[in-house]
């Protein structure tokens, strides 16, 4: 099995979530994961992260972001980990609105999705089967 990913203290800013997104998929696809479940783990990874920039943190600065990625033997497993608070985002002013929608994005993408908030910041972990049952 692969050494485990992890990145710390990533500033939550689009820039640095973009490269923490390309290190990510170069790290599953290196991991030995197909291309199709490769772009389900770093869709529903970036959408966390994203999120983190959107809800996490106040405005008086960038916080950052914790990444750690593992493969078990069943299973690989993302943890993204904000140190803020929720704070509702700002209104799109765009007329259809794309917001919102980003939990039914993680859900939809990885096999489990476990969010736990509280007062020391969110925690998303994401996970999804090594060997998918197939119907």
């Amino acid at each position: 099995m692969p050494e485990p990913f992890q990145c710390h203290g990533v500033q939550a800013v689009p820039q640095a979530l973009r490269r923490l997104r390309h290190d990510l998929l170069a790290w599953v696809l290196a991991a030995g994961v197909e291309p199709d479940r490769a772009g389900d783990i770093v869709l529903a990874s970036y959408e966390a992260l994203a999120n983190v920039a959107d809800h996490a943190y106040d405005g008086a600065g960038a916080g950052v972001v914790d990444l750690d990625a593992a493969v078990h033997p069943d299973r690989i497993e993302v943890v993204i980990t904000d140190h803020g608070r929720w704070r509702t985002p700002v209104a799109d002013p765009r007329p259809v609105s794309l917001r919102g929608r980003g939990l039914l994005l993680l859900r939809a993408s990885a096999d489990r999705a476990d969010i736990s908030a509280g007062e020391d910041g969110t925690v998303v972990t994401l996970a999804w089967d090594l060997a998918p049952v197939r119907p």
